[in-house]
């Protein structure tokens, strides 16, 4: 597309619809360009979506402040295009899509900037500004101050900025900062090219230190501390510096050894000869890799890599996991060096910039990370792999509530390369698709080196609480094993989808448990959190993890008094602790996101397991997929129903799909492996058949539930959810929002669902309701957008998911 003197901008707002602006004269901003532009009294940074020549003088335009991407957009143009797709099916507004698609950061931060003025001058020297307010504008007088840095400087200035306004004192202006996130660069010193070296020596023969700076320059270039020796080289000629970027991004240590690259079976083979020839034909279809655990999907990943990149193509390939990068990643460079560019949200803001600058300059052709990967900015792409494409982490829950999966096929079909959806235990809305021939399924119906899959037994922990006359958290035949198995000088992983030390807080007394005070969920204890006195009673802290709100512990009921209370359920915390009171030798550690949260602490647990440094592990569901770690012979599931009792209809779905990936991380090496389950619901579906590794007859199964219902994929469902500070409003709102949709599906294959209260109906002080529409995709997506275009509720905000995984 040719720019044009007038761009059509998409904002990062919550509208609906794009603007246009005026270039300046020889300006030029080609569609993905980012540019400043004038928005409500305000500047903010939005994308160019398209450009035109203006058809007349048009005085009510409002003008582009700074082209900021004028040399190349920083969105290439297939993946402008694929964004503002996804954003019109996921009901977002165009500007919030394309803004979740760039690198945080990176662009010129709009801010109100608070500026002197002639009267303000005038009022400092006559003495008429007392206290606070000269100091302010004096302040002020030796240059502008934002406003948020005046606020923090001068608190009792700050409600008064109005009046001062007013009275011609200062002025309020719009105004722009430098991004947070720069290309980071250093000096580099080298000698003159003009430079008599050995004149330079004996000019220079009575001052050591420069000639230990001309010595080592001789050598090779070198970024050198500033000092006087070396501002006097540069003064006289004979040392010069430029300018390089350094990247930020840390050698690390593989996880384990190299391999030798495998032969592949025969299945592999079949399934990559099908991906060569849609790679090289340029064909966007997609494909499921159907595998088993252990089958060597990641290995077919790696070599249709080779193929794209023999073509000159980008490859993408996504995990749902951050902890799952580590070992792709090292895979990937093992295999092609450092051609590979890593992002995801555990990279430092200047670490991902640096990753993503290096993709779009054409420095790297793969890029490996999480959901945000999707968007590396590849002007041609030869191949995207999405492994365990069912992980429900691919799904967004931000503004722009993408799917990665879906986004992945989008871009796909857009570039005219394959999309790999690779699974154990594929979603059923994929599996569906695969069944309608939309998606080609290529299978690996065994593990590599004919390896067995691990044996699963199940144990009935009903049946053990009669037998031993009390709840036990591990259970006799667990126990049993972890012993044998760290006999044999083999590793444990124990998975329990559950953080902390006790899920409530409970007094025996009057029955009161503790909650958090801004959401609707019982606070969770955790016994390793420091004290925050040294003269606190009690050790750890009350945890809200949805809000992050955090209470001290009580020796005494804050309802009644009664010292009568305890700990009741449990999590990781918990069980890391009765793990290593029960075996007192073996080396345990925790993986989950409280061990996890500090930099580079997850890569170093996952190193010592790798390294045999750790017998039992245990962890959520961090560690319940994608590690292949061949010492492990065991894995203990702890309570493997937890997920069952959520109010969803996918909770079979995900139940079958987190056993039998935890389990197929057993047995990968030499010696086969096990698995122990343990559950109050043996019999129930989903858990008998993920002991069978027997994901067919699972999805039969599931989409004979879902069917009676017409519950995705059978039918398509959009998610109204609406939020606010008191709960009559947002009920009233609610009401309201489900009678207009009852209006408006008449005579439409549409069903509403609702309103009803969410079953967390408070969080982070926000009351919420909620109604769905089921039925026909276009048409629900055309009456929630006319729902969302009406609503206009006083105090009550409402929010549209096209795509709803998560409806707590």
């Amino acid at each position: 597309m040719r720019a044009g003197s007038v761009v059509e901008v998409a904002v990062p707002l919550p509208v609906d619809r794009t603007f246009d602006y005026a270039l300046p004269a020889g300006g030029r901003a080609d569609p993905g360009a980012r540019v400043l532009v004038p928005y409500g009294g305000r500047r903010v940074v939005g994308v160019v979506v398209g450009s035109r020549e203006p058809e007349g003088r048009d005085p009510s335009l409002r003008r582009v402040i700074e082209v900021l991407d004028a040399e190349r957009p920083a969105l290439p143009a297939l993946l402008l295009e694929v964004v503002l797709e996804a954003a019109r099916d996921a009901l977002c507004p165009p500007g919030v899509a394309l803004a979740a698609a760039l690198p945080a950061g990176t662009a010129p931060r709009p801010v109100w900037r608070i500026v002197l003025q002639q009267g303000g001058e005038r009022a400092l020297a006559r003495g008429e500004a007392r206290g606070e307010v000269e100091r302010c504008l004096s302040e002020l007088a030796r240059g502008p101050l934002s406003e948020a840095d005046l606020k923090a400087r001068f608190p009792g200035v700050a409600p008064g900025l109005e009046r001062l306004a007013r009275l011609g004192w200062l002025r309020r202006e719009a105004a722009t900062r430098a991004p947070r996130v720069r290309e980071k660069k250093r000096r580099v010193h080298r000698l003159a090219p003009d430079l008599d070296y050995r004149e330079a020596r004996e000019r220079h023969a009575r001052a050591p230190r420069r000639l230990e700076i001309l010595e080592r320059l001789r050598a090779a270039p070198a970024p050198l501390p500033a000092g006087p020796a070396l501002r006097s080289l540069v003064a006289e000629g004979a040392v010069e510096w430029s300018e390089e970027p350094v990247r930020r991004d840390r050698a690390e240590e593989p996880l384990a050894p190299a391999q030798a690259q495998p032969e592949l079976t025969a299945a592999q083979s079949e399934a990559l000869d099908e991906l060569e020839a849609a790679i090289r034909e340029g064909r966007g279809q997609p494909f499921l890799l159907y595998g088993v655990t252990g089958s060597g999907k990641t290995e077919v990943y790696l070599r249709a890599a080779r193929i794209a990149l023999d073509q000159e193509l980008g490859v993408i390939v996504l995990v749902p996991e951050i902890s799952l990068t580590h070992q792709v990643v090292d895979r990937f460079r093992d295999r092609f060096g450092d051609r590979v560019a890593v992002l995801h949200s555990g990279l430092s803001a200047g670490e991902r910039f640096d990753h993503w600058r290096r993709i779009r300059a054409g420095e790297v052709p793969i890029a490996i990370g999480a959901r945000s990967a999707v968007f590396a900015p590849f002007e041609r792409l030869g191949l995207i792999a999405v492994d365990e494409e069912h992980d429900g982490a691919y799904k967004s829950g931000d503004a722009f509530r993408y799917h990665a999966r879906d986004l992945a096929l989008l871009r796909a079909r857009a570039s005219g390369c394959p999309a790999v959806l690779g699974s154990a235990t594929p979603d059923v809305e994929t599996a569906f698709r695969s069944t309608r021939g939309e998606i080609r399924t290529l299978r690996l119906p065994e593990r590599v080196e004919r390896r067995p899959l691990p044996q699963v037994e199940i144990v009935d922990m009903e049946r053990e609480r009669r037998r031993r006359g009390k709840r036990a958290l591990l259970s006799t035949r667990l126990r049993q094993v972890i012993a044998e198995t760290l006999k044999a000088n083999q590793q444990t992983l124990l998975f329990l989808n559950r953080r902390g030390f006790a899920t409530m807080v409970y007094c025996f007394a009057c029955g009161f448990a503790q909650r958090c005070a801004h959401c609707d969920i019982a606070l969770v204890y955790h016994a390793g959190a420091a004290r925050r006195r040294r003269d606190d009673p009690v050790e750890g802290e009350l945890r809200c993890h949805y809000c992050g709100h955090v209470e001290e512990p009580s020796l005494a009921c804050p309802s009644c008094g009664s010292a009568d209370g305890g700990l009741l359920g449990f999590g990781t915390e918990r069980l890391a602790e009765e793990v290593a009171a029960v075996f007192p030798h073996a080396r345990v550690a925790r993986l989950d996101r409280d061990t996890s949260a500090r930099k580079g602490a997850q890569r170093s647990i996952l190193a010592a397991f790798h390294r045999r440094e750790i017998d039992v592990l245990v962890g959520t569901q961090m560690v319940a997929k994608g590690h292949d770690v061949p010492g492990v012979t065991l894995v203990g599931v702890v309570a493997a129903d937890l997920g069952l009792h959520f109010p969803d209809f996918r909770a079979g779905e995900r139940t079958f799909q987190l056993l039998t990936q935890v389990a197929g991380r057993a047995g990968r090496g030499e010696i086969p492996g096990r698995v122990v389950i343990q559950t109050f619901l043996p019999e129930h579906y989903a858990i008998d058949l993920a002991s069978r590794h027997d994901f067919p007859r699972f999805y039969r199964q599931e989409i004979a539930r879902r069917r009676p219902h017409g519950y995705p994929p059978l039918r398509s469902l959009i998610h109204l959810a609406l939020t606010g500070r008191r709960g009559e409003d947002v009920e009233a709102a609610a009401l309201a929002l489900a009678e207009r949709a009852r209006e408006r599906v008449r005579d439409e294959p549409v069903e509403v669902l609702g309103p009803a209260p969410a079953p967390l109906t408070r969080i982070r002080d926000e009351f919420r309701w909620q109604l769905l529409l089921l039925g026909e995709i276009e048409p629900a997506r055309r009456i929630a957008r006319e729902l969302q275009g009406g609503a206009r509720f006083a105090g009550v905000r409402l929010r549209l998911d096209a795509h709803p995984l998560q409806m707590l």
